[in-house]
């Protein structure tokens, strides 16, 4: 285990050496494969375009026709889905539209719109380029070429390209399963009359919210009580249900944290606490053959360990890549001292000052401002080397929609 805590850098390079889990191939419908990951190479079955088609409304003509002033007869039509082999005759022009088969011997659509149309002749007012308005087949994918690798995900991107290169089923993983634990004798279900010491349990519908996706098999296990008998137990029967436990709380060095205690006697720890704030109380380690994720108690941390690190470690023990969030850059409108020597995740405003976008820092950066979530935009991020941040600096800037998406 670590003796100083990790980096954002020294965490993801530790990620990369994990072992995938070994997760089994299932035959899917593309309709329902949203968010799943290919456990094969894919290769498209035909050519995209498969045939040369016009790429607009228009007319087709011959190149050496090709001319303004040009008088063309125009009595023949094509319309998309015809499968037609017609040739164009000297003079003539073929009305053809968007997607339709071209003529065999013509590469040149005129847009309708640059032509005056009489009776059934045309005048090209506007010549166009030699090969305008004309989709080579397969121009955009050719048949039998690699489209996607194993390992990629299925989403929004691409889901289309599969469908438009004659794929109907593809072979994917198996969801990973995922549980989930709260941890705390103080937490309860959400209620305005709390008693004593009472917390409502935010934590859990965080976790649900991001694990409730098309993408993972999750199910909460319940809430962790500060007994090192009763999370002992409980770990050691989910670690052999699931491929992973995510938990919250429990894992700092307090006398009822007991986390960290029971998964060394269990099995082991990897890394525990890093240079990021907030989310310092950060630990991987595994039982039996389940990865145990322990994430702080504090409701933001939970938010932005899940976003900046868990996400991507998910995607990449489920057999996919290790994806970062990326970022946008974005100039600050705000100056600070930076305490620590820590990596720090600042919640902010996105705004607009003299037309251009600026990020402005909410007002309460503690990790259990809950509401610095919900009021604020995204998240900028300071590396460790820097102590002094300065309006008009550029920094790397997090959108929630991109993080948490």
């Amino acid at each position: 285990m670590n003796k100083k805590p990790l980096t954002k850098k020294n965490i993801f390079k530790y990620f990369k050496k994990l072992k995938r889990i070994k997760l089994n191939s299932e035959l899917l419908n593309i309709l329902h494969s949203n968010q799943r990951i290919l456990s094969e190479d894919l290769k498209s079955k035909i050519n995209l375009p498969p045939f040369n088609n016009s790429a607009v409304d228009g007319y087709a003509i011959l190149n050496s026709d090709n001319k303004i002033g040009v008088k063309l007869v125009c009595k023949r039509r094509i319309a998309a889905g015809e499968d037609k082999n017609i040739k164009i005759r000297k003079g003539e022009a073929i009305r053809i539209f968007t997607g339709a088969k071209m003529p065999i011997n013509s590469s040149t659509v005129i847009m309708q719109e640059n032509v005056k149309k009489y009776n059934d002749k045309i005048i090209i007012n506007r010549a166009p380029n030699i090969g305008a308005n004309h989709r080579i087949k397969g121009e955009d994918i050719k048949n039998n070429k690699l489209i996607l690798k194993k390992g990629n995900k299925i989403d929004f991107t691409n889901l289309n390209l599969l469908a438009a290169a004659g794929i109907n089923k593809v072979k994917v993983y198996k969801k990973i399963k995922i549980g989930y634990f709260t941890s705390g004798n103080e937490l309860r279900k959400p209620k305005i009359k709390l008693k004593g010491s009472e917390i409502n349990n935010s934590n859990y519908y965080s976790l649900n919210n991001f694990l409730n996706n098309s993408s993972v098999n999750s199910l909460y296990c319940g809430n962790l009580k500060d007994s090192f008998n009763f999370i002992e137990k409980k770990l050691y029967t989910c670690s052999k249900k699931f491929n992973l436990i995510i938990t919250t709380g429990g894992a700092s060095v307090g006398e009822e944290d007991h986390l960290i205690g029971v998964i060394n006697k269990l099995g082991e720890i990897f890394f525990w606490k890093a240079a990021i704030k907030p989310g310092r109380p950060i630990a991987l380690g595994k039982i039996n053959d389940c990865y145990i994720v322990c994430l702080p108690g504090n409701p933001v941390s939970v938010q932005l360990l899940y976003g900046f690190l868990v996400k991507p470690l998910i995607n990449y023990l489920s057999g996919g890549d290790l994806l970062l969030p990326k970022p946008q850059k974005i100039k600050v409108n705000f100056n600070m001292h930076k305490k620590t020597k820590r990596l720090e995740w600042l919640r902010v405003k996105k705004n607009i000052r003299n037309l251009e976008f600026v990020a402005e820092k909410y007002p309460k950066q503690g990790s259990g401002m809950i509401s610095s979530m919900a009021y604020s935009d995204g998240i900028i991020e300071i590396p460790e080397s820097v102590s002094k941040i300065k309006s008009g600096e550029i920094y790397d800037y997090y959108d929630f929609t991109i993080l948490f998406s």
